[in-house]
């Protein structure tokens, strides 16, 4: 995830070294996150930190969350400013009760930074609120403007959290145990948002598995005005095949493109992706990464092995398949050819190791091992190789609800899209 966070930094020129930014945190996990990020990654970037958090006078518990945010802050040595705002007073007409906390809440960062002498404030939008965000301008009317979605930077504000996703940042908080408060407003029927999150995005996730990443990549499509990113494809594809991909892009949904230099090009709901084909130390062409959306029969061309993955019930089990827990996985999976570096925990381990030692273990024969799939999560962590231990992630537990069975089965070739 820090590795995402510089990327983004980086590409939208949203920090300068010298500069001082003001990290407003409420105590909830994405500001969390990016605090604790921030602080990782503020030597690299030559840029101080302070902290802040807006009390807006609307809740009993926001006295106890500005708390737990200054001692965070006082652990990593960070200046802390407590903040308190009148939303009621700010209510002007109709405006809904978040349209004025928010107004007021990022005038006050606004004020405060322009007394510390800071050059930005970060917020903690992620990417799922990227894609709330463009549902919700969809649904109420808009045009392509809106389609935009939030900005990377507005000044001063700068959103460095904007391309990792709420998964992202839960599996952070948890590597790290930081600790972090969950906001009941988020989850309340009452605020369009949160009706969109629980209801209206699940909905939609029947019909299409993908349907944030599709909406983010919208946003992206409408601030570049349709054009691809400049960095999306090599500069040597070749005028036809950027061609096509680009109507693919428009067009939605997944293609795969085979193009010049033994590479094929993966377009998926308007991101793209690269892979070689070729494999490493001449092993004949391997097959392009395989788009897992949810239950069904999934195969790489040419691999001896498929994996089917089919909704589950707890205490399921045998010699050859696992169980996860579905809800804890980044989505879309992905089905691919072993890499090298691949790395692995397996289920019960205290780490990770590295994939082609866990082979050996296993005594998998060598002549074997190429041919084997590697199931995935979509920030590529390891899940699943037939003939080893499943991996720790993703692993049941009592609050598990949603059980995901992955069996692998011998001479399948059919693929499920």
């Amino acid at each position: 995830m820090l590795s995402k966070i510089l990327r983004t930094i980086r590409a939208h020129a949203l920090v300068r070294p010298g500069e001082t930014v003001v990290v407003a945190v409420s105590g909830g996990p994405d500001s969390m996150a990016l605090l604790h990020a921030l602080w990782e990654l503020a030597a690299r970037l030559e840029v101080r930190l302070e902290v802040a958090t807006v009390d807006h006078g609307m809740r009993a518990e926001a006295r106890a969350e500005a708390e737990l945010v200054r001692a965070r802050a006082e652990a990593l040595e960070l200046p802390w400013h407590g903040l308190r705002v009148d939303v009621a007073a700010a209510r002007r007409g109709r405006a809904s009760l978040q349209d004025a906390a928010r107004r007021v809440r990022l005038a006050a960062l606004e004020e405060l930074a322009a007394r510390r002498g800071a050059a930005r404030v970060a917020l903690g939008h992620q990417a799922d609120d990227q894609a709330e965000t463009v549902l919700f301008r969809v649904v109420r009317g808009t045009g392509l403007a809106g389609l935009a979605g939030i900005p990377y930077a507005r000044a001063p504000f700068i959103r460095p959290l904007l391309d990792v996703t709420r998964a992202e940042v839960g599996r952070y908080l948890k590597r790290r145990s930081i600790p972090f408060v969950d906001d009941p407003s988020n989850a309340d029927p009452r605020f369009a948002r949160a009706r969109i999150r629980h209801r209206l995005l699940p909905l939609l996730a029947e019909e299409n598995p993908r349907v944030r990443e599709a909406l983010v990549a919208l946003a992206a499509a409408a601030r570049t005005g349709g054009a691809a990113p400049p960095d999306a494809l090599p500069s040597d594809i070749g005028r036809r095949a950027a061609g096509v991909i680009a109507e693919l892009r428009a067009r939605g949904g997944t293609r795969t493109v085979d193009v010049v230099g033994q590479r094929t090009v993966e377009v998926a709901y308007g991101l793209v992706r690269v892979a070689r084909a070729q494999g490493r130390r001449g092993v004949p062409t391997r097959a392009a990464p395989v788009t897992v959306a949810g239950p069904g029969t999934y195969a790489l061309a040419g691999a001896a092995t498929s994996l089917q993955l089919r909704a589950d019930t707890p205490g399921t089990a045998d010699d050859l398949g696992a169980t996860f827990d579905a809800d804890a996985l980044a989505w879309p999976l992905a089905l691919r050819p072993r890499r090298p570096g691949d790395r692995m925990r397996p289920r019960g381990g205290r780490g990770s190791r590295k994939l082609s030692d866990l082979l050996i273990d296993a005594k998998v024969a060598r002549a074997t091992r190429d041919a084997l799939p590697v199931l995935t999560t979509a920030d590529d962590v390891v899940l699943f190789v037939p003939g080893l231990r499943p991996a720790e992630q993703g692993r049941p537990s009592g609050d598990t609800i949603r059980y995901l069975r992955v069996t692998p089965i011998a001479g399948v070739s059919r693929v499920d899209r």
